[in-house]
Parts: structure tokens; C-alpha cells; sequence
């Protein structure tokens, strides 16, 4: 095997580490659904993950080491760095998470907008607790594939897509307002308030600070 991965050009190497590399953003992107979906096997989930990080940079940089490319070891590394330091970088760092991911999947969030706003959402299910599910090409956005809606604000309801959701209630996510943002809202048994703005009316729901808002 190390003979093939030796024959292997120097492009397709890179091209395998940039693919765990993508992969490994998602799981710090997505950490919150993967709290949600695996509870208390997340941590060991994400340790696998890094097992098969680890499995696939630490063979290739080795033969690209042995190669003697400067700009391919220096590609290498920074892939390498990348790909190991991004989940948890990530998860620990929701400033830089929450607008990342946003922007990097923003055509999704527009997309699930314009089906609340077109109806193509069965209106009895989004006003529901717990909301309409969601085209299954979008399940990514959201934790539990759905879209609900927190209530109202001046008077236009406020879609509600959860990042992460406790058990057996509570969540934080990304909403989207017509119109001005303000007050707080229960998202599953958890007062939040529009902390971030993202644009395109959407912002980042998290727990109320300070006196409550009304």
C-alpha cells in the first residue's frame, strides 16, 4: 500500500487531505446537530473522526516529506492544521462558528425563507411545536430537519431554524425576521433573543442576556 500511495500523483495526495480537510470543518461547522443526533457519543464520534483524520495526513505528509515538494509539504501542513484544529477550534469559538457557517450555507437558509414565504410549507405544521419538516436535501441546516416558527414579530411570524437542541427541550439557532428584530422568544423551553445579525433578515438566537425582554 505505501508503495501505491508513493505512485500517486502529488495532486490527487492533496486532493484526498483537502477532502478530510472539508470534512473535518463540517463536524466543527455542525457541532451542534452532532451533540443533538448523538447525545453523550459525540465526544467519541468526534475522536473517531480525528482517528481517521490522523490515519490519512500522517501517511500522506510522510510521502510528501519524502518527496521534497516545498509547496506541496507546505500545502500539506497547512491542510493538515487546518483539518485538526477546526472542530475544536469551532465548537469553542461560536463567534467565528455561528457567521461561518452561515455564509458558507446561506443558500440553504435563503432557500427554506422562500418556502416559508411561498407557502410550500404546510402552514398547520411550521406554527406547530415542532414545526415542518424540512426537503430532505436541507436536512443540513437544521438539527431536526424542521423549521418552526418562535412566535411574531411586528406582527410576521419569525422561522425558527435550530443549531443545536437539548434533552429533552431547549435549543439555540438561526432565526429569520421580517422587519425589525427585537424581543425574546421560547425556542423549545428556552428563552433566547436575537443576538447576531447574519443578514438577509436572519440572526443568531442565543440565551437572553440582562432583564428579560418582552
Amino acid at each position: 500500500m505505501t508503495t501505491y500511495r508513493r505512485r500517486l500523483p502529488t495532486t490527487i495526495l492533496l486532493s484526498v487531505m483537502g477532502a478530510v480537510t472539508v470534512a473535518m470543518l463540517a463536524v466543527g461547522l455542525h457541532i451542534g446537530q452532532l451533540v443533538t443526533a448523538l447525545w453523550l457519543l459525540a465526544p467519541l464520534a468526534e475522536g473517531l473522526a480525528y482517528l481517521v483524520a490522523l490515519a490519512v495526513y500522517l501517511p500522506v505528509m510522510t510521502v510528501l516529506v519524502r518527496r521534497r515538494g516545498v509547496a506541496a509539504c507546505a500545502a500539506g501542513l497547512v491542510l493538515t492544521v487546518t483539518g485538526l484544529a477546526a472542530p475544536v477550534t469551532l465548537q469553542f469559538t461560536p463567534e467565528l462558528r455561528v457567521p461561518l457557517r452561515f455564509h458558507l450555507e446561506r443558500f440553504a437558509f435563503t432557500q427554506v425563507a422562500e418556502l416559508a414565504r411561498e407557502g410550500r410549507l404546510p402552514a398547520e405544521r411550521l406554527h406547530s411545536y415542532l414545526g415542518a419538516e424540512l426537503p430532505s436535501h436541507l436536512c443540513f441546516v437544521s438539527a431536526n430537519c424542521r423549521v418552526s416558527t418562535l412566535g411574531t414579530s411586528g406582527g410576521r411570524p419569525v422561522l425558527f431554524l435550530p443549531d443545536w437542541l437539548g434533552i429533552p427541550d431547549d435549543a439555540l439557532g438561526y432565526a429569520h425576521f421580517t422587519g425589525e428584530a427585537t424581543g425574546s422568544f421560547d425556542a423549545y423551553g428556552m428563552r433566547v433573543c436575537p443576538t447576531t445579525h447574519l443578514g438577509d433578515g436572519w440572526w443568531w438566537m442565543d440565551r437572553c442576556r440582562g432583564p428579560r425582554q418582552s
